[in-house]
């Protein structure tokens, strides 16, 4: 399969979730920085710029429950306040957030139709919010309101697909683990930093009953950089994929892993992300996965938009892939994800 177009998701009412003051670190000029950077690339002739959807909140209770989607409502009914520590909203994040939950169903669901990618550029962010609100002992939201992800990917098993979650933000998402925890047609690879928030994603967390060793938890020390990325997606990810065998790919695109990122103490650099565009292009040309979705996580440094870049012109095949040497995390880390990938083969082999 040869991919042509990136649908990319862009819709200007992502802005009415802001901070009035623009302290927040999960700020408006994450996306519009991040589109300008793609503008200036060779890999926008490759772009078609497709609106969000109207809010529909039968997609969003997908993935959280109705009490906890009635209670972010009435806060937004308050107006801009701190629902917690972390996390804010307006009179406008309840149905901005809908309506990026209704376009990652809508968008899931196409791509497998039509073999195109897609890329949402959605805020406020997604995967920490579990179905009841803070998830796996989380004090806080961690900037998110409604799990994308989770929305697009119960879109997908509900029509029958089976899909690998790859989830590549800096910290680790505890609310599609938890939301996914007992389903078996979802694989879940979480690469994230160690004892950064919400502090979970230990390697021996690996799926509830009937779906163990589907959750895959990649916990790599601070300072890992791109060689230790690189060793990720070649001795973890793909094999954990060749396992699997998923129909569709669903990805949680954080960029906060960037050497230059505030929130967190990773060396990647854009060669990383340049990586991760790559080897899901080659899934789709190689026809081994029916489609592709990409949903915006966290960035919140200057490497935000050269890495988000980065990323796309390496989906689009217009950026080399970079001759990275794949290195070991070390050994105690290789030793647990080489037993979490037995028990996965162990599932799947013994799976109807």
């Amino acid at each position: 399969m040869v991919v042509e177009v990136l649908k990319l998701v862009y819709d200007e009412r992502h802005r009415l979730h802001r901070d009035p003051g623009d302290r927040h670190p999960e700020g408006v000029w994450r996306v519009e920085a991040s589109v300008n950077a793609l503008r200036r690339s060779p890999a926008w002739s490759y772009v078609e710029v497709v609106r969000a959807l109207e809010p529909d909140y039968e997609a969003v209770l997908l993935a959280h429950d109705r009490e906890y989607v009635e209670w972010v409502r009435r806060e937004c009914g308050r107006g801009f306040h701190y629902v917690d520590a972390d996390t804010y909203v307006t009179e406008h994040t309840c149905d901005v957030a809908a309506s990026f939950a209704a376009t990652a169903r809508e968008a899931a669901l196409r791509s497998v139709e039509t073999g195109e990618p897609w890329f949402l550029l959605a805020r406020p962010g997604g995967h920490h919010a579990g179905r009841r609100g803070p998830a796996m002992g989380a004090h806080t939201l961690g900037f998110c309101i409604f799990d994308y992800v989770s929305v697009a990917t119960k879109a997908l098993i509900g029509s029958g697909y089976r899909v690998m979650v790859l989830d590549f933000d800096a910290h680790h998402g505890n609310g599609t683990q938890e939301i996914l925890w007992e389903e078996p047609r979802a694989l879940h690879v979480d690469i994230h930093q160690r004892w950064l928030y919400p502090g979970t994603g230990r390697l021996e967390d690996v799926g509830g009953s009937g779906a163990e060793g589907t959750k895959v938890n990649v916990p790599l020390y601070p300072g890992s950089g791109d060689a230790h990325y690189a060793w990720v997606l070649e001795r973890v990810v793909e094999v954990a994929r060749d396992i699997f065998e998923p129909d569709v790919v669903v990805v949680f695109a954080g960029f906060d892993a960037h050497k230059d990122d505030g929130l967190s103490e990773l060396g990647a650099t854009e060669n990383t992300y340049t990586l991760f565009g790559s080897y899901l292009r080659n899934l789709l040309r190689e026809g081994e996965i029916e489609g592709l979705i990409a949903i915006l996580g966290g960035g919140y440094g200057k490497g935000m938009a050269t890495s988000f870049t980065a990323f796309i012109e390496g989906l689009a095949g217009f950026r080399e892939k970079p001759p990275v040497t794949p290195t070991s995390p070390g050994e105690p880390l290789e030793r647990g994800l080489e037993k979490v990938l037995r028990l996965l083969r162990g599932s799947t082999s013994n799976s109807p």
